[in-house]
């Protein structure tokens, strides 16, 4: 049975707050506040509603970019797991609390602007990836029929494709 899912706009009520385990896992926490706020129909005014608060948790690379990203006061759309958390205090008090695992969280765009930058690496993903496969696959004695330029008239010289002229597809 899967975690019950949450999609939703919230505000953080703190500035997040990153960790690193002993493993040096990163970890952060974000305090979110969900409220069911309306406009009253008779008056006009803004009413807040109930309210519902949860600890969010990120973690790895998610967790370095939300730390980095956002702060108190901001509000985002967020999608997570719900789950219960457990734990008992020094005193040998057993505790639980809602929690939510993030999935994806960013600003919202109804009252902000942002300027999206990729986080970290090259931006050579798939480059990177063909370039490891190629690698793998000559460690295998195969070659790439695409690694050598073709021959005069767009055919490729023989030998490439087992001494055919053409490719085998």
């Amino acid at each position: 049975m899967s975690l019950p899912t949450m999609n939703g706009t919230a505000r953080l009520i703190e500035a997040p707050e990153l960790r690193f385990s002993a493993q040096g896992k990163a970890i952060v926490k974000v305090r979110l506040a969900f409220n069911a706020r309306r406009k009253d129909q008779v008056t006009g005014d803004w009413v807040d509603g109930d309210s519902f608060f949860v600890d969010g948790k990120a973690f790895d690379r998610a967790a370095e970019n939300i730390a980095e990203s956002l702060d108190k006061g901001m509000e985002v759309v967020v999608s997570g797991r719900l789950r219960t958390e457990k734990w008992e205090t020094q005193q040998g008090e057993k505790r639980s609390a809602t929690a939510l695992l993030i999935d994806a969280i960013g600003p919202s765009l109804r009252a902000a602007t942002v300027r999206v930058e990729k986080a970290g690496g090259s931006g050579q993903g798939k480059q990177d990836a063909y370039r490891a496969a190629q690698a793998a696959s000559s460690r295998e004695g195969m070659d790439d029929p695409w690694g050598s330029t073709p021959a005069a008239g767009g055919q490729q010289s023989a030998g490439g494709w087992g001494g055919e002229p053409e490719p085998p597809f």
